[in-house]
């Protein structure tokens, strides 16, 4: 959580926390603590960063789907389902499953007489759908971790995420795994305090207090 954003509230209640006990206090931080992370990990399934805007959506991507192919080797005509082309020992080869001999074939691309028909379809993997949500893990008690004393709540991610955390929430700049291409990534606020938030903080408080 960014000090700045809980400097005006830290400010306003200092002197009245100061009433309470050590272990008082840290009661209170750990309800606090708890009641925030729930808030914090409700927003990012939500997609929505604290001013309430939407996350920038990722870019979509077009994959390339083989559905069919019909071609003609040595005469016949054969059909092949769900093939892929690799390279061969002497040359491309494309490998599917033939329903007519009941199994997976391969050719050699240069046997291939003529093609008759290829099927593909370009499926766009952007869809709103709960799968697709981004930050699916991050929102899970498991990798937003808290940490209390009687001086302080802290809301963290867990470091084995930690630096994908930040790169999203600040929007920087990340090298591709296994590539040397920088991306830059829209900042998403993973992680603040809405008016709610406040809001709510300061009612807690004032309930502890009045106990």
């Amino acid at each position: 959580m960014e000090t700045d954003e809980l400097q005006p509230l830290d400010t306003a209640l200092t002197a009245l926390l100061t009433q309470l006990s050590p272990a008082s206090r840290k009661q209170l931080a750990r309800e606090i603590a708890r009641d925030l992370r729930q808030s914090q990990m409700q927003r990012i399934r939500a997609q929505r960063n604290p001013d309430g805007s939407r996350y920038t959506q990722r870019k979509a991507q077009i994959l390339k789907v083989q559905r069919g192919m019909k071609f003609v080797w040595r005469g016949e005509t054969r059909t092949l389902k769900n093939w892929q082309i690799r390279k061969g020992k002497n040359g491309e080869v494309i490998t599917g499953y033939d329903a007519e001999r009941k199994g997976v074939r391969t050719f050699y691309k240069n046997d291939i007489q003529r093609f008759l028909e290829v099927k593909t379809d370009r499926i766009n993997t952007r869809k709103n759908s709960k799968k697709t949500r981004m930050f699916k893990k991050l929102a899970t008690a498991r990798y937003l971790r808290l940490s209390v004393s009687d001086k302080e709540a802290t809301i963290f991610f867990a470091p084995k995420v930690a630096t994908v955390a930040r790169v999203h929430h600040f929007g920087l700049k990340e090298r591709m795994r296994g590539k040397n291409i920088e991306v830059q990534y829209p900042s998403r606020r993973l992680l603040g305090l809405t008016a709610q938030d406040i809001a709510h903080i300061e009612e807690q408080i004032l309930a502890h207090l009045t106990r």
